[in-house]
């Protein structure tokens, strides 16, 4: 199966069109544009299934809940908006979730919830609860430690084709900058290596820097358009095989 890889293409800031691929399965691993318009772009552009994660910036301007309820109606057949949900085609079992954090990753998480509430927009533009109030670290807590759980059953299962993971905020800390102010890096990875050891390919955003590399046996992918003038080391044609 031929996987093309994408995340953080930011569509609002440019326009992408992809070039003709031979891609199986085409993995969107967050920030494609806000709400609904990465669901749209993907319907429109891609014929073959889409696997979509939400990342952050999906929900910027809308309730966390709320958006990702409508961007799974607004999907067309092909495209799969999946959040703790497996997907499975051809005998290869897609665990899709966006994951968030749980601050722990740098050792304090004290002090990385407090940078992160800090420097990260999402707590000014993205709304939770039923009153509609700004998120909170805490809120993002709660969703990482369900996806968490949500993986390590999945992952316990027997399967017998391949299994991929799909998030969005990275499962390991080796590819974030090195330019953030202490704990920053806490929201945008997780330590979690004890679920890598589980998969055959782990695909992430967020970072804004490309990796591929092997940990625990396996691999794992990053492949991050970012914003306009951003060297990330984005590759348009970026395919694997597993």
């Amino acid at each position: 199966m031929k996987l093309q890889i994408y995340s953080d293409l930011h569509l609002g800031f440019a326009r992408f069109e992809p070039a003709p691929s031979a891609a199986d399965v085409v993995i969107l691993a967050g920030d494609i544009d806000i709400k609904l318009r990465g669901v749209s772009w993907a319907n429109d552009t891609f014929q073959c299934p889409v696997i979509y994660a939400c990342g952050n910036h999906e929900y910027y301007g809308g309730h966390i809940d709320h958006t990702l309820r409508k961007m799974k109606e607004a999907a067309a057949a092909h495209v799969h908006v999946l959040e703790n949900e497996v997907l499975i085609i051809n005998q290869t079992r897609f665990l899709v979730t966006t994951a968030w954090t749980d601050y722990s990753s740098t050792g304090d998480v004290v002090a990385a919830k407090r940078v992160a509430w800090d420097w990260m927009n999402d707590f000014t533009v993205i709304r939770t609860d039923e009153n509609f109030r700004r998120l909170r670290p805490d809120d993002l807590i709660a969703k990482s430690q369900a996806a968490y759980a949500w993986l390590t059953g999945e992952l316990d299962n027997p399967f017998a084709g391949k299994t991929v993971v799909v998030t969005h905020h990275a499962p390991t800390s080796e590819y974030v900058s090195g330019d953030f102010p202490a704990h920053l890096t806490a929201a945008y990875a997780n330590n979690w290596p004890e679920l890598l050891g589980k998969a055959d390919l782990w695909v992430y955003g967020h970072t804004h820097i490309a990796a591929d590399f092997v940990k625990g046996g396996c691999r794992v992918v990053s492949n991050p358009r970012g914003y306009p003038t951003e060297e990330t080391g984005f590759d348009q044609d970026f395919l694997i095989e597993i």
